[in-house]
C-alpha cells in the first residue's frame, strides 16, 4: 500500500500527482451539498398596483358598524326630537361607521344638553321671583300690611269697570312676575289708595274732645263753655 494513499482522508480525492482534487467536481457519498444563495421567493404583499395591501382601503361593500338604517332612537318623556336634527345626524353617525348603540348614547348626550339649556332661563325666573316675594315680605312697610295692600291693589283694578281687561292685567301680571315685584307693589298700592274708598272705621265710643260719654252729666262750666279744655 502506498503512503499517498494511506494518508489520504476517506472520500477525498487527488491528482496523480497527490494534489487534492477540485472540491466542486468531487462526486460521492462525502461529498457536502453546496448551500444555494439564491433567496427564497416570498408572497408579495403588494397587489397588481404595487400598492401595500396595509395600505389598501376597505372595498365599498365591506361590511360596516353603522346599520343601513338606524332604528328610532330613545329620548325623554316630554322631549320631542326634530325630524330634520335626527335625519341630519343618521347622516353623520353613518359617516362615523357608528352602530346603534353608540348613536343612541350620542343622541342622550344631546337631549340632556338641550333640556338643560332651554330650562336655564325659567330657573333664572324662577329663582328672581324668590327673592322678589322674600323682599316684600321682609320690607318694614309692606310686610306687616301685606294682606292690606293685596285688597287695596284688587279694588283698583275691579274699579276699572271692564271685567274682560281686569283678569287681562292680573294674568300679565302673573305671566310676566310683575305682580311680584317690589317697586310695581309698592307704586301700586299708592296709587291704588288714591283711586279707591276708604275703609270701614269702627266705632269705639265718643271722643274725649268736645263729647261726653253716655249718662255722664257735664259741669256747670263745661255746659256753658262746651269748648273749654
Amino acid at each position: 500500500m502506498s503512503e499517498t494513499a494511506a494518508t489520504t482522508p476517506e472520500g477525498v480525492a487527488r491528482t496523480p500527482t497527490g494534489d487534492i482534487a477540485n472540491q466542486a467536481s468531487t462526486t460521492g457519498a462525502g461529498t457536502t451539498p453546496q448551500t444555494s444563495t439564491t433567496p427564497t421567493e416570498t408572497p408579495s404583499l403588494a397587489n397588481q398596483s404595487g400598492e401595500s395591501l396595509a395600505n389598501q382601503k376597505p372595498a365599498a361593500d365591506t361590511p360596516a358598524g353603522a346599520p343601513t338604517e338606524y332604528a328610532q332612537f330613545t329620548v325623554p318623556e316630554g322631549y320631542e326630537l326634530d325630524a330634520t336634527v335626527s335625519t341630519e345626524a343618521s347622516k353623520i353617525f353613518k359617516e362615523l361607521n357608528l352602530p346603534q348603540a353608540a348613536a343612541q348614547r350620542l343622541v342622550d348626550f344631546y337631549t340632556a344638553k338641550t333640556t338643560e339649556s332651554a330650562n336655564q332661563p325659567y330657573q333664572a325666573w324662577n329663582d328672581m321671583q324668590e327673592k322678589w316675594v322674600t323682599q316684600v315680605k321682609n320690607d318694614p312697610q309692606m310686610g306687616p300690611r301685606l294682606n292690606e295692600i293685596k285688597t287695596t291693589i284688587s279694588r283698583a283694578i275691579d274699579g276699572l269697570n271692564d271685567p274682560k281687561l281686569a283678569q287681562d292685567f292680573r294674568e300679565a301680571m302673573d305671566f310676566t312676575g310683575a305682580g311680584n315685584n317690589p317697586a310695581f307693589i309698592k307704586a301700586f298700592w299708592k296709587l291704588s289708595e288714591k283711586l279707591t274708598e276708604g275703609g270701614h272705621v269702627s266705632g269705639n265710643g265718643p271722643s274725649p274732645q268736645g263729647q261726653r260719654r253716655q249718662g255722664e252729666v257735664p259741669s256747670a262750666a263745661r255746659a256753658m263753655y262746651p269748648n273749654l279744655p
